[in-house]
């Protein structure tokens, strides 16, 4: 019971540490003008795509915490003695544990998937700032040779 309260507890924790830093960076974005359209857009998405992350996590955190005051308890009897009211609760429980847990389980899924999802935007914005950089270089690279052969040719 302690361990899944400290698990709550990290994620919550864990959320608002990124909803701050994600707070900060949105804060960057209307203080700096020079940031280019694309990267601004990016860092948007960004902001975007781990506050629903965060906000998924809360909500898994709560669900949790809330797993700790399900009634997991077996039937004291046999499922003939009881009778059929019982029988239906019973059922009605179970039925409510399993979709509790599936629920829980697909928000666990959502996270990891949100997760890669964040990871694989990230890599293709390094990407293509890399292929800018490189296309910059190249062209500083063109320029600079362009006028090398210019000073060669007013030596000779």
């Amino acid at each position: 019971m302690t361990m899944g309260i400290l698990i709550a507890i990290l994620m919550i924790a864990v959320a608002a540490y990124f909803t701050w830093r994600q707070g900060l960076t949105l804060q960057v974005l209307r203080l700096d003008s020079k940031l280019s359209r694309a990267h601004r857009r990016y860092l948007v998405k960004q902001y975007w795509r781990r506050l629903f992350g965060s906000l998924v996590l809360v909500v898994l955190a709560v669900m949790l915490f809330g797993s700790l005051f399900l009634d997991y308890e077996p039937l004291r009897k046999p499922v003939d003695e009881l009778a059929q009211a019982e029988q239906e609760a019973d059922k009605q429980a179970t039925r409510f544990l399993i979709i509790y847990w599936m629920a829980l389980l697909l928000l666990v899924m959502a996270v990891l998937a949100l997760a890669v999802f964040d990871l694989w935007a990230t890599v293709r914005h390094g990407v293509q700032q890399q292929k800018q950089l490189f296309q910059e270089h190249q062209e500083m690279l063109e320029a600079e040779l362009e006028e090398h052969r210019h000073r060669q040719s007013e030596m000779n």
